[in-house]
C-alpha cells in the first residue's frame, strides 16, 4: 500500500456577507489554512478518516466527515448562509445557530 498523501480542494463561493474576511479551515480541530472570498485552495491531508470544519470568529460550519485515500483529491465547497433575506437573520446565526453560519458540503 502506498504512503502517498491525499489532498482536498476547497472552493468558497463569493457573496456579500464576509467578503472581506477569510474563513479558517480546520482538519480534525487543527487549522491548516485560510480561504478568501471566491477562492479555491488545496490542502494536503493524510490517508484516513478526517473531519473538516470552517470557522469565522466564534461561528462556523457544520462538521463534514470524510475518508481520504492515497493520492486522492476530494472536492468541497463552502460559503455563508447569509444571502438575500437571510442577511436579516445575522443575529440568529451569530448567537443561536453558530455552527450553521457557514455551509460546507461535498462538491
Amino acid at each position: 500500500m502506498s504512503d502517498v498523501n491525499a489532498s482536498i480542494s476547497l472552493t468558497r463561493d463569493s457573496g456579500y456577507a464576509d467578503r472581506r474576511r477569510q474563513y479558517r479551515v480546520l482538519i480534525d480541530g487543527v487549522e491548516i489554512g485560510r480561504i478568501a472570498d471566491g477562492a479555491t485552495q488545496s490542502y494536503v491531508v493524510t490517508r484516513g478518516n478526517h473531519t473538516l470544519v470552517l470557522k469565522i470568529d466564534w461561528c462556523g460550519s457544520n462538521p463534514l466527515n470524510f475518508e481520504a485515500q492515497s493520492a486522492e483529491v476530494l472536492h468541497f465547497s463552502c460559503g455563508s448562509n447569509l444571502r438575500g433575506l437571510r442577511l436579516l437573520l445575522v443575529f440568529y446565526y451569530a448567537l443561536l445557530a453558530r455552527n450553521h453560519y457557514l455551509w460546507l458540503r461535498t462538491a
